[in-house]
């Protein structure tokens, strides 16, 4: 296997971690800050895992001198926070901080597609299966999906829900997929310089294992393409890995988050 170019990297560091997320902007105290070339992304949304600090560039400040200014952008994430590097890298961030004994608190992959054309294919989508772009009205059925799939508790389904539409925002957009008239299928992608960030893909667990995912996500990228994106990429749990690396994904690095100790 070819090993994953530099440029690859980038584009996964770039627009995953180190500029600020189309979708941000509509949480409550949806924050971003860049900082000696640390990307530092803070929202409502509990915990490491959507507050953090992604220190990803060489050379880079040492955690003693990102600490003042993290634990200051920080100050309102009550449910803890994190720092975000490339796993196994051999970063110095990485090595300071297992130092020091912070605990990982996610571990994922990032991947890349290089060229968003590969991941087009619209003779793919199952004939059962009909996809419209959502609309202003009709964007709470995207949220339903995308609630119901990842079995969110209903505390948490409500912070994830945006305090203002996405679809109000021209770098969003988000995609639902129906079989007989019911919803069963989501996926969404926001705009990150000519990147595609593909999130939010859920299929209801009684509709799985029908490739209905990915079309959805075919229908993201397709979609991300007509309006100028040369490339997508997205962080995935483990499971779903191999299903994005049969749309044409690679993976490039791991992003490696480490929980902030109390206090």
């Amino acid at each position: 296997m070819t090993p994953p170019t530099p440029d690859l990297r980038r584009i996964a560091h770039d627009s995953l971690s180190l500029t600020e997320a189309a979708y941000l902007r509509h949480f409550r105290r949806g924050r971003f800050l860049s900082w000696n070339g640390v990307g530092l992304t803070g929202s409502v949304l509990p915990g490491p895992g959507f507050n953090f600090a992604a220190v990803l560039d060489r050379p880079a400040p040492t955690l003693a001198e990102l600490l003042p200014v993290a634990r200051a952008f920080f100050a309102e994430a009550d449910k803890g926070w994190g720092v975000l590097v490339e796993g196994d890298a051999g970063h110095p961030m990485e090595h300071e901080l297992r130092a020091q004994g912070w605990r990982i608190d996610e571990d994922e992959p990032a991947l890349v597609m290089p060229d968003i054309t590969a991941g087009i294919n619209p003779a793919a989508r199952p004939d059962e299966l009909a996809i419209r772009q959502v609309r202003a009205a009709d964007e709470p059925a995207f949220h339903r999906i995308t609630v119901d799939a990842f079995h969110a508790p209903p505390e948490f389904a409500e912070l994830i829900t945006p305090a203002t539409p996405y679809v109000t925002n021209p770098d969003i957009a988000l995609f639902v997929g129906s079989v007989d008239g019911t919803d069963a299928t989501a996926a969404g992608y926001s705009r990150a310089g000519t990147t595609a960030v593909v999130w939010g893909v859920g299929t209801l667990e009684a509709y799985r294992g029908r490739g209905y995912g990915a079309a959805v996500t075919r229908a993201c990228l397709a979609h991300a393409a007509a309006n100028g994106c040369t490339s997508a990429c997205l962080r995935s749990g483990p499971k779903s890995v191999p299903l994005y690396e049969r749309l044409g994904f690679r993976h490039v690095c791991r992003h490696r988050t480490y929980a902030a100790p109390p206090g």
